[in-house]
């Protein structure tokens, strides 16, 4: 199935932000409910050791999903871990939310940041979950050049793969996922119910935009591409895997500077795939 790089809503400038943030909250609720990130954890720990960070910088965090159970896993062995969130359309609630659940380790950026040009005070390893599809391709690169030239460590991370039985996955999923999980999202709000059941305006551009991302997910060696073309002296190691153990496919692209002699493989960037953990 080849990329098609349609409209999401969630995108649009216009697009009223009570909606959109709505639309985050409901990512936020359903990665941590399904537990997408779960094999995530060991990956970024690792990567924290090998870059020697205790930083995470999430870019384009949306709700920030799938950080409270990470963080639930990761704090044991990990207990100075700091994650600031940030994204070009912050939503202050869900952060607020998140930063009162793990005030010693979430806190946020409140001005837009954009992810092609990343402030330079925000040092740490980037992550980006569920979002690198909203790039189109010179986008895509552009966001990893960022990183490369701020010889920062990135990890891109997709929850669903391009594909035509994703789709019909979504079709099926998407409403009742929206109809089910909608009560038990936090914070609560009352016109959140309304928008959902009475007037289904949530449910409906929900679906759009799912639709919509799985049609423009990356694959991995699509995301290997860019971060070779983006890392024209060779001076990462990358590496792409993809987990199959969910009920949509998790697929990461994890890239750190190499500084030390020993951490390279015959001078080259290293590249594995994961079917399955």
């Amino acid at each position: 199935m080849r990329r098609i790089h349609l409209f999401e809503f969630e995108d649009l400038s216009w697009f009223p932000k009570w909606l959109r943030d709505y639309g985050t909250d409901f990512l936020r609720a359903i990665a941590d409910q399904a537990d997408y990130y779960e094999h995530l954890v060991p990956i970024i720990k690792q990567a924290l050791e090998r870059t020697r960070q205790t930083t995470c910088i999430d870019i384009a965090s949306g709700g920030g999903g799938g950080w409270e159970k990470m963080l639930q896993r990761l704090i044991p062995d990990v207990p100075d871990i700091r994650v600031v969130l940030t994204d070009f359309f912050p939503n202050k609630d869900a952060f607020d939310y998140l930063a009162q659940q793990f005030p010693n380790n979430i806190s946020y950026y409140a001005k837009p940041v954009n992810a092609l040009k990343v402030p330079h005070e925000l040092k740490g390893l980037r992550t980006q979950f569920v979002s690198f599809h909203h790039f189109p391709p010179h986008q895509a690169q552009r966001l990893i050049s960022n990183a490369v030239l701020q010889q920062s460590p990135i990890l891109i991370v997709e929850a669903q793969e391009r594909s035509l039985f994703t789709l019909l996955k979504f079709l099926i999923l998407s409403p009742l996922s929206v109809w089910w999980l909608t009560p038990r999202i936090r914070p609560f709000k009352w016109r959140r119910l309304l928008f959902t059941y009475l007037i289904p305006i949530i449910p409906a551009y929900l679906l759009w935009d799912g639709l919509v991302s799985v049609c423009r997910t990356y694959r991995a060696n699509e995301m290997l591409d860019f971060a070779h073309h983006a890392d024209v002296d060779r001076r990462y190691l990358w590496e792409v895997g993809r987990i199959t153990d969910k009920l949509l496919p998790v697929t990461y692209l994890l890239g750190y500077p190499v500084n030390r002699p020993s951490d390279r493989t015959g001078g080259q960037n290293m590249s594995s795939f994961t079917a399955g953990r």
